[in-house]
């Protein structure tokens, strides 16, 4: 008996023993994580893992401290947060996230007072995920045309997704290429279009069918359609400073500016749209090129500060949303105190129907590192029946396309003087000129469209109107007569950058407009130049006067100005009714200008200057009076009669 309770006892001596080892332990080695045997050397630091932390508000974290070296004979250690209210720290180093922001954590050596740091970041936490589950497009199906663009658009579901990211595939690239959802028809086929979303991998497809180009029809009504849409352009996002504004970077060979119209000189160029105003692509990187000088009245002579020049690229290139080509224009329009007017005409050119408008885009542009300001990019003139002037040229059959230019400062040879008119004339396509042997103008085709050009304007002056009918496309001199009288532009009044053309299936018709830096009243100087009895806003211009004021081919006229089309036109009834028609059905268009006006300031807003702004302002309510004032005296037209004696009509 005595001996079963000797062996309780020892047993029970054992525990007790056990258990104050264990308690001891407990107190040196809190938060330590190391072997809590107490060794014999002293502390000579104390290390901290991690060294930076970053946890969610009510998150717990597990620092760790380690004393050394390992076999110290004190481990014990204690715990500070130098900022408690971002992070708490027990004393056993669990770290608490109270609220975003950084704090310190400290922890401390009993013996030496050694000490190591923890940067903790304190964040809100991320709010869950939101899983995408499904996707939807608004265009499973497409018929396109080679050249043409759509646009798809993608719906991520749920509409809150946390990641919208979309990848778009085309089977068939060289059939029909996408970019961010936009699709391109490059060739005649067929293509199947994929999108994916990034997050769950949800796809949905659109199949693509690639026409060939259908050309339009000959005087097709289009300008109903401009005022469905506002906005001058498909993308419309808003630069909010200047370095977004859209550029054009040139840098030529030389380092300086081209000093020639006539010889091109190499170079690169780049084109950057920052925040996607004009398309969803924002750079296109630096490419070879070749660039000269252009115009007449613009151009400043050699290393003008803002000379108009023309741009040949290495490659077909699709810029700013516009359709693909080589050759751009460069228009500086320096006499114009808006940098608008061009773009105006351009919009009435569409509100009116002519048979085409160029495409242009307002960027700002820099030469050698030099900023030049605000251009124009627009679309060079020329010959394409499908896309841009609308004349089919066959080389070296007289049954072809023509293009001809009016060109009173022409330098050129490739020209004629008409019969009647005494105009100069360049042949612009087939050229004469031409470096390619097998586009030059041949004899016959130059006979045969200086020989019709002339018959126009025989008929014209004799006033044998049923001839004048049968000679020129009336509808397309109407549209080109409202876009030069309601801008009573200087230069395109049957004296400057006036163009002609004519088809193997038309007559000879006006295919676009050029040229408006001397436009809506910009320069008043016209007024004792064309001897006219009253000014913008007010008053009759190419209706009443015509061709360059002293005559043309260095001719003097009595009252400084020769009659010549639209003075002969207007005293033709069926030409003044159809004016009176034309106009019925352009003027609410027309009313829309002004709001076409406001959004091409938003778009400038970042590149304007104070003066340009006031005088935009000018331009707008001064349009407005035009209007007005046409729209009642276009409604009271009655054939005019030119009084030779007088110089007056009547």
């Amino acid at each position: 008996m005595k001996h079963r309770n000797l062996t309780n006892w020892l047993v029970l001596l054992g525990l007790g023993l056990s258990l104050l080892a264990c308690g001891r332990n407990e107190i040196i080695g809190g938060g330590e994580g190391e072997e809590d045997k107490p060794g014999t050397e002293p502390v000579t630091g104390v290390l901290i893992s991690p060294t930076k932390l970053t946890i969610d508000v009510g998150a717990t974290v597990q620092l760790v401290a380690s004393v050394t070296p390992s076999d110290a004979r004190d481990k014990k250690v204690s715990w500070e947060a130098k900022n408690p209210e971002i992070a708490s720290v027990s004393q056993d180093g669990k770290v608490k996230g109270i609220k975003a922001g950084k704090a310190t954590v400290t922890v401390h050596t009993n013996e030496g007072d050694f000490y190591a740091s923890c940067i903790v970041t304190v964040k809100d936490p991320d709010p869950p995920a939101v899983r995408v589950t499904g996707l939807i497009l608004d265009k499973t199906s497409l018929v396109m045309e080679v050249g043409d663009e759509e646009t798809i658009q993608a719906v991520v579901i749920p509409t809150d997704a946390t990641n919208k990211e979309i990848n778009w595939v085309s089977s068939k690239p060289e059939i029909a290429s996408v970019l961010d959802g936009r699709i391109t028809g490059e060739a005649v086929g067929t293509a199947v279009i994929t999108a994916t979303t990034v997050d769950g991998g949800k796809s949905q497809t659109c199949s693509v069918v690639v026409n060939e180009k259908t050309i339009p029809p000959r005087w097709e009504d289009t300008g109903a359609d401009v005022v469905k849409n506002d906005y001058p352009y498909k993308v419309y996002n808003i630069p909010t400073t200047k370095a977004d504004f859209p550029i054009v970077e040139i840098t030529t060979d030389s380092g300086k500016p081209p000093a020639s119209k006539d010889y091109y000189e190499g170079g690169t160029v780049r084109f950057r749209d920052p925040v996607q105003m004009y398309s969803t692509v924002t750079d296109i990187p630096a490419m070879s090129m070749q660039i000269r000088g252009r115009g007449n009245t613009t151009w400043e002579g050699q290393y003008g500060s803002k000379n108009p020049y023309r741009i040949k690229l290495s490659e077909h290139t699709k810029i700013f949303g516009m359709k693909g080509d080589k050759d751009w224009i460069l228009l500086s329009d320096r006499l114009d105190n808006t940098m608008m007017r061009t773009a105006v005409a351009m919009r009435i050119s569409r509100l009116v129907s002519m048979p085409w408008t160029p495409k242009f885009r307002m960027v700002r542009m820099t030469m050698n590192g030099e900023d030049k300001g605000l251009y124009y990019l627009i679309e060079q003139k020329e010959v394409d029946r499908a896309n841009k002037v609308p004349v089919e040229v066959v080389y070296g059959n007289v049954d072809s396309g023509y293009l001809l230019e009016l060109d009173n400062k022409s330098d050129s040879d490739a020209k004629f003087t008409s019969s009647t008119f005494r105009k100069v004339v360049k042949y612009k396509d087939p050229d004469p000129n031409d470096d390619d042997a097998a586009k030059k103008m041949t004899s016959a085709q130059k006979t045969y469209i200086t020989n019709y050009f002339n018959s126009v304007e025989s008929a014209m002056q004799s006033k044998n109107w049923d001839q004048v009918h049968n000679l020129i496309e009336m509808d397309t001199w109407i549209q080109n007569y409202f876009v030069h009288e309601v801008s009573m532009n200087k230069d395109g009044n049957m004296r400057l950058s006036t163009y002609f053309a004519k088809d193997v299936d038309t007559k000879l018709f006006m295919p676009f407009v050029w040229d408006f830096d001397r436009a809506f009243g910009q320069d008043s100087g016209q007024v004792s130049e064309f001897n006219l009895p009253e000014w913008y806003p007010n008053g009759w211009f190419v209706r009443i006067r015509g061709g360059y004021p002293g005559g043309e081919s260095g001719e003097t006229l009595r009252y400084g100005y020769r009659a010549t089309y639209y003075q002969y036109l207007f005293e033709d009834p069926t030409f003044v009714a159809r004016v009176k028609e034309l106009w019925t059905l352009y003027k609410p268009r027309l009313d829309t200008v002004p709001t076409y006006i406001d959004l091409l300031s938003q778009y400038g807003a970042v590149v304007y200057s104070s003066s340009n702004k006031t005088n935009i302002a000018t331009l707008r309510s001064k349009y407005i009076e035009r209007i007005a004032w046409l729209d009642t005296n276009i409604k009271a037209l009655q054939p005019q009669t030119y009084n030779q004696n007088t110089g007056k009509f009547q």
